[in-house]
């Protein structure tokens, strides 16, 4: 059976302790946000759509899903067919984008999402990135190294509202990424159960020796 882990990313953010430096050097401030009354445009949730593609919030919740799937597929191989067609839709790095792009658009408005996307979709986001998904795939990572350019690329970013905001708004994400996980791995599970009950109430009955 699927267990319920909250992950727990304190390995990857030492990783990351060379970007926050670079962060912190500009000091950080937290903006005042509003939203309209009629919510978040379509652009706005694209752009917040972007953001958690872009810092492989997907992979933080599906690699390490999939690792606990293949311990409940190989415990129970007769009802594995059922959980993987259950489970699957939860898989999909569409899935977490759908439910957490709101929550970034109400964090950030537009600029600072569109601002944010491009960061992380640049040379220091994918490297970031990258050592996320080796640590979380191996238990280990390389060290991270950041070139010259990828510092000034930091501190340019460090210095700018999205930047100061992003920071300002990493350890809610950090909690609400652990919600979700916790939440989803919970759903999937109860999901799977309904499914199993449906599947046992529709099987032929042996008969009464």
């Amino acid at each position: 059976m699927l267990s319920v882990p909250i992950f727990n990313m304190q390995g990857f953010m030492k990783l990351l302790k060379q970007l926050w430096f670079f962060f912190l050097l500009a000091g950080a401030s937290c903006a005042a946000l509003a939203q309209t009354a009629a919510g978040p445009t379509p652009a706005h949730l694209t752009a917040a759509a972007r953001v958690v593609a872009a810092m492989g919030l997907p992979e933080r919740f599906i690699i390490p899903t999939k690792q606990l799937l293949e311990g409940s597929l190989a415990k129970d191989p007769d009802n594995a067919p059922l959980m993987l067609t259950t489970m699957a839709p939860y898989l999909q790095k569409q899935y977490t984008i759908d439910q957490l792009k709101g929550y970034f658009a109400s964090q950030f408005d537009l600029d600072e999402c569109r601002r944010i996307a491009a960061f992380w979709e640049g040379p220091v986001g994918k490297k970031l990135v990258r050592t996320q998904v080796q640590m979380l795939s191996t238990g280990t990572a390389s060290e991270l190294v950041f070139t010259a350019k990828e510092k000034a690329i930091m501190k340019r970013f460090d210095a700018t509202k999205a930047g100061k905001a992003f920071l300002a708004a990493m350890p809610a994400i950090e909690d609400v990424m652990a919600e979700h996980t916790k939440i989803t791995q919970t759903t999937m599970r109860e999901r799977f159960l309904q499914d199993l009950e449906k599947k046992l109430d529709t099987e032929p009955q042996g008969k009464p020796v």
